[in-house]
C-alpha cells in the first residue's frame, strides 16, 4: 500500500501524488520487517476464539428457540457471527496466515458470512488505503461530512447495509461494474469477481429454499435473522475507523481513529481498534500490531476509550 511507504516533512509542498506525502512516523526499517512476518499460529488461534464463541452463542440460541429468549440470543449470536467481517479483512490483507491457501479459503468463507464478494472487497479495501478517506476516490466512503443523523442510524441499525450488497452482489454477477470499480478491478480478475458473486448467490438461495422447502427454522435462526441483528454490533466497531473524521488529507492521524478494546473485544475485532496503526503500515499483520503501537504511539492520538465513547464522538459531531 503506498500510504507506509514515505515520510512528510512541515517544508514539504503537497503534491497530487499520495505516494510522496503521506504522513509516516519515525520507525527502524529493520523493526519494521520484523514486525511484517506471518505466521499460521495467531490467525488460527484467533479464529478458534471466534468458531468457538459461535458455536458457544449458536448452541444458546438452540436452546432458547422455543421462548421468546430467543430474539436476545438471535442478537448476542448474530454480534459474534457478523466478526467475521475483522477475519475477512485480515485475509484480504493477505496478512492473516503465513500460509497462501490457508489465508484464502478463510478468506472465502468469512466473506460469504459477511456478505461481501472477496476479489471486490480485497481490491476495493487496497484502494480505500491508497486514498483513505477521499472524497470520490475511496470507494469505502459511503459518505461525507457533515454527516446526518438519519444517515448514521440507516447505516448503523437499517437495512442499508444488506440491500447494498445484495444489490452489489446481483449486478457482479451478471458482469455489471461501475467506471469506478473498474479502476481498481485488475481485468484478469474480472471474471473470478463474477463467478464468485454468482457462487455465493447460490449459496444464499439455497440455504433460503432448503429451510422453505424443509419448514426448518434452522437456515433463518443460525444464520439469516440473527446476520440481520448482530450487524449493528460490528458496524458500531466499523463506525469509529474513520466516520465524522477529516477528509481529503494526506495524514492518518487525522482521518482515521484507533479506540481502547478490552481483551475479547481483540480478539473478535483482530485487533483492528490500532486503526491508525494498521492504516500507516498495513502490511504489518494483526498480532503484531500492539507491538508496532509501542514503537510509534507516541506520535499518534490517543486512542478513543472505547467503542461507545468513539460513537459518542460521532454523534457529538453529528
Amino acid at each position: 500500500m503506498r500510504s507506509e511507504m514515505s515520510t512528510v516533512r512541515d517544508d514539504e509542498e503537497l503534491s497530487d501524488d499520495p505516494f510522496d506525502v503521506w504522513y509516516s512516523p519515525a520507525i527502524d526499517r529493520t523493526v519494521l520487517r520484523s514486525l511484517m512476518r506471518r505466521t499460521n499460529t495467531h490467525g488460527l488461534l484467533t479464529l478458534g476464539i471466534w468458531l468457538l464463541l459461535c458455536i458457544a452463542t449458536g448452541a444458546i440460541v438452540g436452546i432458547a428457540r422455543h421462548t421468546l429468549w430467543v430474539w436476545p440470543a438471535m442478537l448476542l449470536y448474530g454480534g459474534v457471527l457478523c466478526f467475521a467481517y475483522a477475519a475477512s479483512h485480515e485475509c484480504a490483507h493477505g496478512t492473516a496466515f503465513k500460509s497462501r491457501w490457508l489465508n484464502e479459503a478463510v478468506f472465502w468463507f468469512t466473506s460469504l458470512v459477511f456478505i461481501e464478494e472477496p476479489l471486490y472487497r480485497r481490491y476495493s479495501h487496497a484502494e480505500h488505503h491508497t486514498h483513505t478517506w477521499f472524497n470520490q476516490r475511496d470507494p469505502q466512503k459511503p459518505y461525507g461530512n457533515p454527516l446526518t443523523l438519519t444517515r448514521y442510524l440507516s447505516g448503523t441499525f437499517g437495512l442499508t447495509f444488506y440491500l447494498d450488497a445484495m444489490r452489489q452482489l446481483i449486478r457482479h454477477s451478471r458482469g455489471k461494474f461501475t467506471p469506478q470499480e473498474l479502476g481498481f478491478l485488475p481485468p484478469l480478475e474480472i471474471r473470478r469477481a463474477i463467478i464468485n458473486s454468482r457462487l455465493m448467490m447460490t449459496c444464499y438461495a439455497a440455504l433460503l429454499a432448503a429451510g422453505i422447502a424443509l419448514q426448518s427454522p434452522w437456515p433463518f435462526i443460525l444464520y439469516f435473522i440473527p446476520r440481520f441483528l448482530g450487524g449493528c454490533v460490528v458496524t458500531l466497531y466499523i463506525n469509529t475507523q474513520h466516520m465524522c473524521m477529516a477528509e481529503d488529507l494526506y495524514d492518518h492521524r487525522q482521518t482515521t481513529r484507533s479506540i481502547k478494546c478490552g481483551w475479547l473485544e481483540r480478539q473478535l475485532y483482530w485487533n483492528m481498534h490500532y486503526h491508525i496503526e494498521h492504516h500507516l503500515y498495513p502490511t504489518v499483520p494483526f498480532h503484531a500490531l500492539p507491538r508496532l503501537n509501542e514503537r510509534i504511539g507516541n506520535e499518534l492520538p490517543e486512542p478513543v476509550d472505547g467503542v461507545v465513547a468513539g460513537n459518542m464522538d460521532i454523534w457529538t459531531a453529528i
